[in-house]
């Protein structure tokens, strides 16, 4: 049973486990893809700025009469609040052109190219259509000329272009492929729960049918049993009326009226087990109705209260006022041969008690003694048929009260400790008000 229930699930949570790995496969595919995509339209954003500022500087620039601080400021003020980072204009008389935060450090190789750190993309090119200082005279006037002097034959703009500090949560990519991943993901779970349930059918499907055969071959067992004894009872009654007339005879000896007692002795042990297998195997619909328990156990104590004295055994019935839902007559049954086995269990100066109390929304009811105990290796078989911890007796009594409990949708449970006691439990019996 347990093989079969692991088999329900282990196909289907593999493949669900294959699935979700590769759509997290696919989700780190695509998330790569578009960082390649994010850093060119950078690159191509970056290339565009480079273009329109080229543009503005060579329109504003006028060869000697070149006014860079004016450009400058026509900079700064575009670049304002906007991905450029910053400006830098150098030429072989000094830097001519600065604006935002420019790196403390900008060493670059080449004439051209990009460099792409964490927080921006730098690229840097000559400028084209630009005139220059051609005299030192000139440059010395360059208010920028003391910034720093490097030895180029044509003017280089470096531009710094802001990258947007996101992560995988926050990218716009996640924004638009996480509706896709969690419908994605919610398919396959849907699936799998589906597959499971459809499993889960299949094998209850199985079970149901096994446990209808198991039930029709154990009726079919029970009416043969139950026939079985009913046939046998009718003859014992004959030799049972038989030796009784024979024993009313004055006239015979004293030896053949012992041996006829011994015969109807045995002819009520027959009798007696043949009505316990009959019992066993009859199958009785269950009644509940509202029953007053603490009223029922009274009885009981009171009915069988001298069978425990004559053994010298109390019987308390310590059950407070309850209506719960019950079958009274199999109820009368469970409790009598509980009471009787702890009876039969009790040595004299010992008690036998019936009590109750809550167990939740429920109730449980438990009949316990100070008696023998049942041996540890028959405790987990002892509510089995032919079981009996007893050498005179049949097994039979714990396996009626067990089908009887059941019968009501109750549970039992025994509990003993070797020379110290059994308590027999019975829990889930329900409250007449929960009928509905």
């Amino acid at each position: 049973m347990k093989h079969a229930t692991r088999s329900i699930y282990r196909a289907p949570l593999l493949a669900a486990a294959a699935m979700i790995l590769a759509l997290s496969l696919w989700g780190l595919w695509s998330w790569q893809g578009y960082s390649d995509r994010s850093l060119e339209w950078r690159r191509q954003r970056a290339q565009e700025t480079f273009q329109t500022l080229n543009a503005i500087i060579a329109t504003m620039s006028n060869g000697v009469l070149t006014d860079w601080q004016q450009i400058e400021r026509v900079l700064a003020s575009i670049t304002r609040d906007s991905r450029t980072a910053f400006v830098v204009v150098e030429a072989r008389h000094g830097r001519l052109v600065q604006t935002g935060a420019v790196p403390e450090l900008l060493v670059t190789g080449g004439d051209s190219g990009e460099m792409d750190t964490e927080s921006m993309l730098i690229v840097w090119a000559p400028l084209q259509q630009v005139n220059l200082p051609s005299t030192w005279a000139e440059a010395l006037e360059s208010p920028h000329f003391g910034l720093g002097l490097w030895m180029r034959s044509n003017p280089v703009m470096y531009l710094g272009f802001r990258s947007r500090s996101e992560t995988f949560a926050t990218s716009w990519y996640w924004q638009r492929q996480a509706p896709i991943f969690a419908l994605a993901l919610v398919c396959i779970l849907a699936v799998t729960a589906a597959w499971i349930a459809g499993n889960r059918r299949r094998l209850l499907a199985g079970e149901l049918a096994a446990e209808r055969l198991h039930s029709a071959h154990l009726e079919e067992l029970g009416l043969a049993a139950a026939g079985l004894a009913h046939e046998t009872k009718n003859p014992l009654g004959i030799i049972m009326g038989m030796a009784q007339q024979i024993a009313a005879r004055p006239d015979i000896p004293a030896e053949s009226r012992t041996m006829l007692e011994h015969i109807m002795d045995e002819v009520d042990k027959t009798t007696s087990r043949l009505g316990k297998y009959m019992n066993f195997a009859r199958q009785r619909p269950v009644n509940p109705s509202p029953l007053a328990v603490d009223r029922l156990c009274r009885e009981l104590t009171e009915v069988m209260g001298p069978d425990f004295d004559l053994a010298g055994v109390g019987l308390e019935s310590v059950v407070p006022a309850a209506v719960v839902l019950a079958d009274e007559a199999l109820l009368r049954q469970i409790l009598v041969n509980l009471l009787l086995n702890s009876l039969h269990a009790s040595p004299a100066g010992t008690v036998v008690r019936i009590r109750m109390q809550r167990q939740g929304r429920r109730w449980q009811l438990v009949v316990e003694d100070q008696g023998t105990g049942i041996a540890p290796e028959l405790l987990p078989n002892i509510f089995k048929p032919y079981v009996s911890g007893s050498a005179s007796g049949h097994g039979l009594g714990l396996a009626i009260v067990k089908r009887l409990v059941e019968s009501h949708g109750w549970k039992i449970q025994a509990s003993s400790i070797p020379a110290g006691g059994t308590a027999m439990s019975i829990s889930g019996i329900r409250n007449a008000q929960e009928r509905a």
